[in-house]
């Protein structure tokens, strides 16, 4: 089975904001200083931005967002700016740069292959299910992909083989003068940038989502996928208290078991009440037998700062996360878990020190997870600010 495994990029705060709680500013042009209208500013990772006005002109309320967090100006002719906000003490002055054209010898491809790699860059990034095949990127013309090769030898053994690899086709295949055996370029991965910004519908949980992809990669003999990139959410709001309610079973379908609930629970160490339970393989004796034991992460953790924890000392290991959910995926208590069959996920830590926080994100911390909650694609995604009933209650 393919592991993907995605690092959480999502930045969000440290503490929430009392007093102010607008921020405000302008987009201008780099070198002239001439206003930038039509720029999107966002908290990236959420569903809190706006479209800059004829003098580039701004203002988000940012009730409930945790500071510092990234904030992201973005424009189809510019090149996309990042900031860490701290306060909203003082009105922001924003420039950014006209993005360059790169003039660049046009090659010719074969339109096939760019149907194939858009084909598994959709499998991958969106997700393979149902949601995914929903899931649709509206301007995929702005994708860029590239590949990687290694060259390898295939001896013919017997005739079957020989048609076999005949019948195939592969316009990049060599075959040795006598015939003995053939050598052809195999990809060994999948990497994809985007020139503009990606717009992506989401039908299923009811959101446009503005992804500003910075890099793509899918491995395959590591059978890993990683991306990042800038994220933000506009959700499809409107219409009759039906279709907004089946948006809302479908988020929170996709909330339970996610990386956000997983590292909500952590944070309140409430992992059990919330259908988690920890565990690791621990060597024994001269190491060749191995265990399953159960793990308590609480040593681990220490607060950094208002609404963070630092997780220290697990560098390098791996923990196995199960998941008990109902029918509908919520979490069930503790003293219904016998005889379930819990859903399996992997969580590695790839630093000394990783830093979680109340919202369920991470800053830059190297977690990675693998499994069930690492399988999911991006139509599965949830902005950080996403809230269930119960939590808004």
């Amino acid at each position: 089975m393919r592991a993907l495994m995605t690092l959480l990029a999502l930045v969000a705060g440290l503490h929430f904001l009392c007093g102010q709680s607008v921020l405000s500013g302008r987009v201008t042009e780099a070198g002239n200083q001439q206003p930038v209208p039509f720029a999107t500013v966002y908290f990236d990772g959420t569903t809190t931005g706006q479209t800059t006005d004829e003098d580039g002109r701004f203002q988000l309320s940012v009730s409930g967002i945790e500071l510092p967090a990234v904030l992201v100006v973005s424009h189809v002719g510019y090149e996309t700016l990042t900031l860490p906000v701290k306060d909203t003490k003082e009105e922001l002055q924003l420039e950014i740069r006209i993005r360059e054209q790169v003039m660049s010898t046009v090659v010719v491809q074969d339109r096939n292959q760019r149907q194939k790699n858009l084909q598994e860059f959709r499998q991958l990034f969106l997700g393979s299910d149902a949601w995914g095949q929903a899931a649709r990127i509206l301007n995929e013309e702005a994708l860029v992909f590239n590949r990687d090769y290694v060259n390898q030898k295939l001896v013919i053994r017997n005739d079957y083989m020989r048609k076999m690899v005949q019948d195939a086709k592969r316009p990049n295949i060599q075959w040795a003068a006598d015939g003995s055996y053939v050598t052809f370029d195999q990809a060994v991965n999948l990497e994809a940038t985007a020139k503009v910004p990606l717009e992506v519908e989401l039908p299923d949980l009811g959101y446009t989502v503005r992804v500003d992809l910075k890099s793509f990669e899918t491995i395959y003999k590591q059978g890993t996928t990683s991306y990042f990139g800038h994220f933000f959410f506009q959700g499809k709001e409107g219409g009759d208290a039906k279709r907004k309610r089946r948006f809302e079973k479908k988020r929170e379908r996709a909330y339970y078991n996610s990386s956000l609930h997983f590292l909500r629970a952590l944070y309140q160490g409430a992992l059990a009440e919330n259908g988690y339970r920890l565990l690791e393989e621990e060597r024994k004796g001269d190491g060749r037998n191995t265990a399953i034991v159960p793990f308590d992460i609480q040593p681990y953790l220490k607060p950094v700062g208002n609404d963070q924890l630092e997780i220290t000392g697990l560098a390098g290991r791996n923990l196995i996360v199960l998941y008990y959910g109902d029918r509908k995926g919520q979490p069930l208590p503790e003293s219904r878990w016998k005889n379930r069959q819990p859903v399996q996920s992997g969580l590695h830590f790839g630093d000394q020190e990783c830093v979680i926080r109340a919202d369920g994100t991470t800053g830059e911390s190297s977690l990675y997870f693998s499994g069930n909650l690492g399988n999911r694609g991006v139509s599965w995604l949830l902005p950080s600010d996403y809230q269930t009933e119960a939590e808004n209650k």
